[in-house]
Parts: C-alpha cells; structure tokens; sequence
C-alpha cells in the first residue's frame, strides 16, 4: 500500500525568506501560502487568497518535495488553510520529514487529523468587519458573514490546547480611542479563552499597516500597553526588510 500524501491546495505562491512575525521573528522558512478563506477582512493584506483569490493547484507530494529543499521552518499560510483536509495531510509530511511547521490561521476552523510545532492564530476583532468596503462593492452579505465567522471561542479554545500555540492581534495604532477599545476586546477575549497572566508573552499586538514608517509609529504606541499588561510588541519585520511585497 502506497504511504504517497494525497490531496491537493490551491497554491497562492511558495517562497523562502525569513520570519517576519511572532516567536520566531528572523527565522530563515519556506513558506506555503494556500488560497482561499472563509473571512473578508477590511484591512487584509493578502487579498489574492481572499477577496480575489488566485493560484494553481499542487499535489500535497510536490510542495513536500519543494519543502525538502528549503530550511528547516516551514510556515503554512494563507488565507486560512485549516479550511482543507489536505492541509493536515501537508502538515504530517512535513513534520515526518523532520521540518518544524508553523500553521498561520485566524482560528474560525478546525481541521482534523492536523499535526504542527506552532499554531499561529491571529483571531480577527471587531474593526476587521468590511461594513463600508462590502457595502461599496454591493456586496453587504460579505461582510455580515465575516462578522459571524470572524470569532469561534470553541475553536479557539481547541486550538490553544491542543497545540504550543501563540495568538497576534491586528490593532489600530493611528487614534488613541480606537487602540483602548481594541485592547478592551482582546482583554474579554483573552479572559473568555482563561488565558493565565503567565502566558500573555505568547500574545503579541502588531500594529495595522503595510508601511515601514507606519509601523514604527505603532510600535512605539504599543511600549506603554505592553508594558502594562505583559502582552508583546508584535513586529512585522518583513515589511521592515522588503516593503509590502509578495514572496518575503
């Protein structure tokens, strides 16, 4: 009997850079981007897999092949790649190939039989709603059905313990009342998923934005709520390095 992975993803692009985001910020990877999500943010800086997804399929096989080439981190992207049962077929081969793997997921979704060294959730707050955006395209279901989707507390809950796992947030850095309020909701949230005082190192405020000059000024803005609540300054070094640019 034949131990081939099977099963396909539709690939928005494959590249090796390094580790622009959380833990393991500066880490040399291969990274999968899988096309396709269940979630419409306003701000989404990968819209070739959401708003207008794109890419060709690949058999599970290849991308192992091509991983096998690269550096020992993969990290697995998207859009939301939990959405496909091949993900977890993705991620098994991987790890039997000694890779760590990072899944990146907003955690709305659970996917069976998944194996990884870090799951990367970035569960979506109430700004990330398309209200205006949607309703500009004449496309209001859009956005009502993120806002249903955009938070799964079962999910996350599964999530969290099922795997070592690290949680960043999207904040707005720009308008003091609109950071208080988004750091009022992550507080709920985090009190709603028992997050102890001792792990909010693994939960990281990123600044939104796609520019270097930007997000440096949203750093700075996040020294002082870090430093209150024991949650991390979450870089996007990256954008930092290359600019807002596919393939980094």
């Amino acid at each position: 009997m034949s131990t081939e992975p099977l099963g396909q993803l539709r690939i928005q692009e494959r590249f090796v850079s390094i580790q622009g985001e959380g833990a393991l910020v500066g880490v040399a990877s291969s990274f999968v981007r899988i096309s396709g999500c269940n979630l419409r943010c306003v701000w989404c800086d990968t819209p070739r897999t959401s708003w207008a997804p794109e890419g060709e399929r690949e058999q599970v096989a290849a991308l192992l092949d091509w991983c096998d080439r690269g550096p020992r981190h993969v990290v697995v992207t998207g859009g939301e790649p939990l959405l496909f049962s091949a993900t977890a077929s993705l991620c098994r081969g991987l790890r039997a190939r000694g890779r760590h793997v990072t899944v990146e997921t907003a955690g709305t979704v659970w996917c069976e039989g998944l194996e990884v060294d870090l799951i990367s959730i970035s569960p979506k707050l109430a700004h990330s709603t398309p209200w205006q955006r949607a309703a500009d395209a004449g496309k209001p279901s859009l956005a009502r059905q993120h806002e249903q989707a955009r938070l799964d507390l079962d999910v996350l809950g599964r999530l969290i313990d099922s795997f070592d796992w690290q949680l960043k947030f999207v904040v707005r850095t720009g308008d003091a009342e609109q950071l208080a309020a988004d750091l009022i909701e992550i507080e709920s949230l985090l009190e709603a998923l028992a997050i102890p005082e001792q792990r909010r190192d693994r939960v990281l405020l990123m600044p939104e934005g796609t520019d270097a000059e930007s997000l440096r000024a949203g750093y700075r803005r996040l020294v002082d709520p870090c430093m209150r609540t024991g949650m991390r300054v979450g870089l996007r070094l990256h954008i930092e390095l290359f600019g807002h640019t596919p393939g980094t």
